[in-house]
This record gives structure tokens, C-alpha cells and sequence, in this order.
């Protein structure tokens, strides 16, 4: 993909081309996935943790007015493995959704169907937690914002509230959630994150070449991925892209070069939920052998 390509996918970095798939709930598909025409409740807006049970699968969601986000509501959900329920003590998968997307990014990975078949494999059950973070690329902006704080200091204190194991959580994330992901993984490091997955991930080369995703070249040598990679020294990481993907070039440039090397696949799929639901299982297998 050359930098005029680039540029036309990641105009404003709302991604209009490539990451405006992201722009439509997840949960939609990933309703169907499970043979189900009902698509998963949404987080609510209340102000206590509401705990609920849909496509067999027990949950917790509620919303956070967040300081880290100017004030803003923040809608979270926790759904729960197989066999476990709201309080118990399991590993948590923090899941960071892309461009447009919100708190659903757990159902988009399939997670009635994926979790059973993690259980089915006797591998640990963990809880998977997303939150809605707007569409500040997962790092401090010049605005005040700073979704990645939203995770580490509210969203944190919600689940520690809800009695989870945060010790070493896994950190997942798709398109935009895949670079903050990364980043996430990089800046807590081997102490405090178990793995991280990132899938369809725009390794993106320069500020130029941003648009959006950083407010300037300041900015963009401080919290871009690139430059963060070597202190994943330690972590499991795992890459994932779709051999259709418009960002599939960026990836091979980079992860070739890449130290420490990641774990990294190229699939047949495109920028998509379709190729996310797919690859969920793969994905999760890797989470739950590095808890």
C-alpha cells in the first residue's frame, strides 16, 4: 500500500475506508455466530452494576463518568466463562475495541462459543471485559483525554470491585484497539500484563502518515507503537492480519524487523468483523495458555 493509499484509509484516522467497518456494533455479528437471532444487551448507563444472563452466558455491565474521558460515560461489560459467576476470583481479558466501535467488543470475539471451547480443551476460564473508550486511539491526548488511563485506573477499579484477578491481565485489541493494545502491553510490561493479541493493527510509519492518530510529531514519537516495541521484552504477543486487509503491507514491513519477535499469522480475511470472529478462538487459546 503506498502513502497516497495510506492517506486516503486513514483520513482524519476516523479510517473512513479500512476502519470504518469497525463503525457498526460487533455484537450484531456476533449474535449470529452463536446460532442465536438475538443480538447480546448492550452496557446500560445505570449508575450500579447490573448483572444479567444472555445466549447462556452471565454478565455485569454498568458505565463509568469518566475523569480520564472529560466527564464523558464510559459503558463497560464483563462476561464470564462457562461454569463461573459474577465474584469469582478469574484472570481478566481486557478487550480494547476499533475506530466506532464500543463495550461489545467481548461478544464480537464469540464468546459463548469460544469460551466452551476453551473448557472443552481444560484450558483456565478467565472473565473478558470491554469498555467504550471513544476514539482517542488508546493513549494521552492533547485534549486532556486519556482512554489508556481509562483502563488502568477506572476500569480497573470497577473489576478489582467486582472481585476479579487483576494481577497479570491479557490485553486484546482490534484495528485502533490493537495499537492501544500494544501500547498498553509496552508501557505496564511483563509484571503486570500476561499477553496481548492485537488483530488488524495499523502499524502506522510517521506522524504524516497519521491523521488523527497522534496531535503531533511530539506525540507521535512518544506513544507510537514502533517505537514502544522493545519493551514488550518478556510478553507473549501475538499479531494477527487478514491477506486482505488494507494495512496488511504495514504489518509486513514492520514485524519482519520486529525485537522481540511476536508470534504473527497471516490468514485469509479482510478489515472486518467477519475475520475477527474468526480468529477469536486462535486468540483466545493464546490468552488462556499464558495465564
Amino acid at each position: 500500500m503506498d502513502r497516497r493509499s495510506l492517506l486516503r484509509l486513514a483520513g482524519g484516522l476516523s479510517l473512513a475506508g479500512a476502519l470504518g467497518a469497525c463503525s457498526h456494533n460487533p455484537a450484531d455479528e456476533a449474535g449470529s455466530a452463536t446460532s442465536s437471532s438475538t443480538s447480546p444487551a448492550k452496557g446500560t448507563m445505570a449508575p450500579s452494576p447490573s448483572r444479567r444472563s444472555q445466549l447462556g452466558v452471565e454478565y455485569v455491565d454498568g458505565s463509568i463518568r469518566s475523569r480520564h474521558l472529560k466527564g464523558a460515560e464510559a459503558p463497560w461489560l464483563v462476561l464470564y466463562p462457562p461454569d463461573h459467576h459474577p465474584g469469582d476470583r478469574i484472570p481478566v481479558l481486557l478487550t480494547l475495541h476499533g475506530t466506532g466501535g464500543d463495550q461489545s467488543t467481548p461478544w464480537a470475539l464469540r464468546w459463548p462459543e469460544t469460551s466452551r471451547a476453551l473448557q472443552s480443551e481444560g484450558l483456565p476460564g478467565f472473565a473478558c471485559a470491554g469498555i467504550k473508550g471513544g476514539d482517542t486511539w488508546w493513549h494521552p491526548r492533547e485534549d486532556g483525554t486519556d482512554s489508556a488511563a481509562l483502563v488502568t485506573d477506572e476500569f480497573a477499579a470497577v473489576l478489582r470491585g467486582l472481585g476479579l484477578d487483576l494481577s497479570r491481565p491479557a490485553v486484546y485489541g482490534y484495528s485502533m484497539g490493537g495499537v492501544g493494545a500494544i501500547y498498553l502491553g509496552a508501557t505496564l510490561g511483563t509484571q503486570r500484563v500476561s499477553s496481548v493479541v492485537a488483530a488488524s493493527t495499523p502499524f502506522i510509519p510517521s506522524f504524516a502518515e497519521s491523521r488523527g492518530a497522534y496531535d503531533s510529531q511530539a506525540d507521535f514519537e512518544e506513544h507510537n507503537i514502533r517505537a514502544l516495541w522493545p519493551r514488550l521484552e518478556g510478553l507473549p504477543v501475538r499479531i494477527d492480519i487478514g491477506d486482505q486487509d488494507p494495512f496488511l503491507q504495514t504489518n509486513r514491513d514492520f514485524i519482519p524487523t520486529a525485537r522481540p519477535a511476536p508470534e504473527f499469522h497471516v490468514s485469509p480475511g479482510g478489515h472486518d468483523s467477519d475475520y475477527w470472529g474468526r480468529m477469536a478462538l486462535d486468540q483466545l487459546r493464546f490468552v488462556a495458555r499464558h495465564f
